[in-house]
C-alpha cells in the first residue's frame, strides 16, 4: 500500500510538471533572443460626432475630424516577456495647407509570455481637420489662386488635442498550443496552426479638447445648447472576450485574426466654453467597444517579415449627440532575432514564480 501510495505520488507530480510545459511541436519561444524590428507604419485617428437634437436630411450637421500623421517609421525592441516600441520619425504630409499639421506622439509597452499580456501605450495628437467641410462651406470649392485647383481648405482646429492612456490585459487559454506573440512581436514561432479563445479586461482615460469649441459655426444651430462643447474627458472598463486564430503554412508562413469585443462602463465628463448655464456634467454610460487586428507574414528561425493591423473604436453615445473614436495602425516590419547570453540578473528572475506564472 505504501509503494502505491508513493508511485501514484510520483505520477502525480510528472502530470502536473508536464502540464506546465507547452507543446513545442506547436510553436518554439525565444528567451535568450534580443529581437529588434525596424517598421514603416500607416495610422489614422478620426473622431466622428453627429446630433440628434434636429433633423438633417442631408448630413450636414456630421463631423469628421481627422489627425493628420500618417506615415511613421519607428523601431521595436523584443526580450523574452518584454516588448517595447516607439515611432521615431514620421513623414509630412503633402497637403498641409488644405488639412492643417498634427503633432503627435506613440508609444507603447507590454510584458508576459503565452499565458497573458498585458498591453500599454500613450497616444497624442494635436491638430485635426474636418473630412466633411465641403457638406456645409460652400467656399471650401473655391478657387485657390496659390495651387490654381479647386482643392479648398478644410476646417481646421490646430489646437484641438486628444491623448490615449490604455492598459488591455489578454488571457490565452490554449496557450500550450497556441501563440499570440508569434504574429505580431515574432518573439514566439507557430510551427502549426492553433486556435485560442481569448479573455481580455480593459482600462483607459482618454481626453478631447479645444480651445475654440468642437462645432463649426455653419452648423452651431444644429447642435442647440451643445453648440458650445470644447471638450470631452472618459473613463472606461470592461471585460469581456473574443478569439484568435493562427494559420500556418510550411512552418513558416501564418496569418493570424483576433477579433475581441463586448459592453464597457464609462464615466465621461462634458466641458463647454462659457458655462454659464451649467452644462457641464460627468454621466456613467453603458457602451460599447472593441478590439480586431489581423497580421500575415514568414516567421524563420532568425528573421521574420511581416505586416500588421489593428484597429479599435470606442462609442460615447447619448440621447442627443454621439461621438466615435477609431483608431487603425498598419505596418510592415522586419526583424532579426540576434542571440545573447541571458544576463545573470535576468536568470534570476526566470527562476521566481512570477516569471513562471507568465
Amino acid at each position: 500500500m505504501r509503494k502505491k501510495l508513493i508511485l501514484f505520488t510520483l505520477l502525480s507530480v510528472n502530470i502536473l510538471s508536464a502540464q506546465k510545459i507547452w507543446d513545442s511541436t506547436y510553436y518554439v519561444k525565444y528567451r535568450s533572443r534580443i529581437i529588434i524590428s525596424l517598421f514603416q507604419s500607416y495610422r489614422n485617428y478620426n473622431i466622428e460626432m453627429q446630433q440628434y437634437l434636429k433633423k438633417d436630411t442631408f448630413g450636414l450637421s456630421k463631423l469628421n475630424y481627422i489627425a493628420q500623421a500618417n506615415n511613421i517609421s519607428g523601431i521595436e525592441f523584443n526580450y523574452d516577456k518584454i516588448n517595447f516600441s516607439f515611432g521615431y520619425a514620421s513623414i509630412p504630409p503633402a497637403n498641409v495647407k488644405q488639412t492643417g499639421k498634427t503633432d503627435h506622439f506613440n508609444i507603447g509597452m507590454n510584458i508576459g509570455g503565452n499565458k497573458w499580456i498585458l498591453e500599454t501605450g500613450y497616444r497624442r495628437y494635436q491638430g485635426f481637420y474636418d473630412k466633411n467641410t465641403p457638406r456645409y462651406d460652400s467656399s471650401y470649392t473655391k478657387w485657390d489662386t496659390l495651387t490654381t485647383d479647386r482643392r479648398g481648405i478644410y476646417y481646421q482646429l490646430p489646437h484641438m488635442v486628444s491623448t490615449s492612456y490604455k492598459m488591455k490585459f489578454l488571457y490565452f487559454t490554449n496557450n500550450k498550443r497556441f501563440a499570440f506573440k508569434s504574429g505580431y512581436s515574432c518573439s514566439y514561432r507557430q510551427l502549426k496552426s492553433s486556435f485560442s479563445w481569448v479573455v481580455t479586461a480593459n482600462g483607459y482615460y482618454n481626453t478631447i479638447n479645444s480651445d475654440s469649441g468642437f462645432i463649426p459655426r455653419p452648423v452651431a444651430t444644429y447642435y442647440d445648447t451643445h453648440a458650445n462643447l470644447r471638450g470631452l474627458d472618459a473613463v472606461g472598463c470592461s471585460v469581456y472576450g473574443g478569439a484568435s486564430f493562427n494559420l500556418v503554412l510550411w512552418r513558416a508562413f501564418f496569418i493570424n485574426i483576433t477579433a475581441l469585443g463586448g459592453p464597457e462602463q464609462q464615466w465621461r465628463t462634458y466641458r463647454y466654453n462659457n458655462d454659464t448655464l451649467g452644462y457641464n456634467r460627468t454621466i456613467s454610460y453603458l457602451a460599447f467597444s472593441g478590439d480586431i487586428r489581423g497580421s500575415i507574414g514568414l516567421n524563420f528561425k532568425r528573421w521574420y517579415v511581416s505586416l500588421t493591423g489593428l484597429t479599435d473604436f470606442v462609442y460615447y453615445k447619448s440621447g442627443e449627440m454621439m461621438f466615435v473614436s477609431k483608431y487603425f495602425s498598419g505596418a510592415f516590419s522586419l526583424g532579426y532575432r540576434f542571440k545573447v547570453k541571458t544576463p545573470k540578473i535576468y536568470q534570476k528572475f526566470q527562476q521566481t514564480k512570477l516569471y513562471s506564472w507568465m
